[in-house]
């Protein structure tokens, strides 16, 4: 089927049939190379995308050619060249870790689900770089991608300040702070994860093909539109970004939703965690992910990892050490197990501990993975179901 597709800026991602080709075979396709397939990737979105990563728009992007002329952009070009060399050394020794530690059978048929994940791209896709799908969901607003063709340079100059802001703690700690993230992605420039995905994406040489809201459960959306509804805290809102490698055109998908995943808000989304769970024999990455599963109140979530994920990378804020230390998982323990930090004390483990003590020496860890990201002070999980362990 041949689609033609552009995109509208502005508060929200819409669409029109006119603009880009994208040629995509749909029915069928998603377990067969996606290399054979022919794809054309938006210029509009991939060159805002290397914009706001400091990088000259290639192609070049006409409308944006007055915005890489100012000293604002000439700064954080700068700014982002020298933090992202040295996040890439960080990079480096994570996907040589990777090649070496975790071993996946058709890894490019597989879906990634990332729970409490904000807009951590970077981890998820350094680590399983071959996955088809990717699935994250957390508490914050999907927005979109800014509209750069009407931007001022006043308007530009507090954009690019905004990326910094909410790049500092991923490129210094490797995670995000929840409580940060609340400002750093309610800005009147930044508005929620989509802007910082596409900006990793392009810092990772990733083009975006589309972008393009979801409404997982219309029905459940027109009826907490009515004025005397009882509705959740807060909604579910949904994005759906196609993007690709320019260099073999493999395509690939990310599903970003944000919603509460306490047991009790989802009693509004009954059907979501069943939506995730459709992707069996998947991966799960859990990290920084301030204990919640160590919580009752999402035993739900947890619940369907156990039962959907195959292999589950994690560190100790993931799901309870308990639940995996015994069949059907086989894990391989690396790194140093630290108590957790303030004020979530409540989650510390005794068996993870002794199992650090007790096993023949836990393996090295040489990168920073989770809230203990000083001094090779991290730990990490990684637990195989035995149907598929090595």
């Amino acid at each position: 089927m041949i689609f033609k597709i552009a995109f509208t800026f502005g508060a929200s991602v819409r669409w029109t049939v006119l603009g880009v080709a994208l040629t995509i075979a749909l029915a069928g396709r998603e377990g067969q190379a996606a290399s054979q397939e022919l794809i054309e990737f938006n210029r509009r979105a991939s060159a805002t995308a290397q914009l706001l990563a400091g990088i000259t728009p290639n192609p070049p992007e006409p409308a944006f050619s007055r915005l890489i002329e100012l000293d604002a952009w000439k700064e954080h070009q700068k700014w982002m060249s020298s933090q992202w060399a040295q996040v890439r050394v960080r990079l480096g020794v994570m996907e040589s870790w990777r090649d070496h530690e975790i071993k996946l059978v058709g890894g490019h048929r597989r879906t990634l689900i990332y729970p409490f994940s904000g807009p951590d791209f970077l981890n998820a896709y350094t680590l399983f770089p071959d996955h088809y799908r990717y699935v994250f969901f957390s508490l914050e607003r999907p927005g979109s991608i800014p509209d750069m063709e009407s931007v001022t340079a006043v308007q530009f100059t507090k954009l690019l300040a905004d990326v910094r802001s909410a790049f500092r703690d991923i490129f210094e700690r490797n995670y995000f702070i929840t409580s940060y993230m609340s400002k750093q992605l309610t800005t009147p420039w930044i508005r929620g994860t989509v802007p910082v995905m596409a900006t990793m994406m392009a810092l990772m040489n990733r083009r975006i093909v589309r972008i393009e809201p979801i409404d997982l459960f219309p029905e459940l959306t027109r009826a907490f539109d009515a004025p005397d509804s009882k509705r959740p805290r807060m909604l579910l809102r949904g994005v759906r970004v196609d993007f690709a490698n320019p260099a073999t055109s493999a395509h690939q998908q990310l599903y970003y939703y944000s919603l509460d995943a306490a047991d009790k808000a989802l009693e509004y989304y009954p059907e979501f965690l069943n939506w995730v769970g459709q992707f069996r024999h998947s991966t799960a990455l859990i990290k920084s992910a301030s204990y919640l599963l160590h919580d009752g109140q999402f035993s739900k979530t947890r619940a369907m990892l156990l039962e959907t994920s195959d292999i589950v990378v994690q560190d100790d804020t993931g799901i309870p050490y308990r639940f995996l230390n015994h069949a059907p998982w086989q894990v391989k323990l690396y790194g140093r197990y630290h108590r957790p930090i303030r004020p979530m004390e409540y989650a510390y483990q005794k068996d993870l501990e002794e199992a650090y003590k007790t096993r023949s020496a836990p393996a090295d860890l040489p990168f920073p993975f989770g809230y203990h990201w000083r001094g090779s002070k991290s730990g990490l999980m990684l637990a195989t179901r035995e149907r598929v362990a090595n």
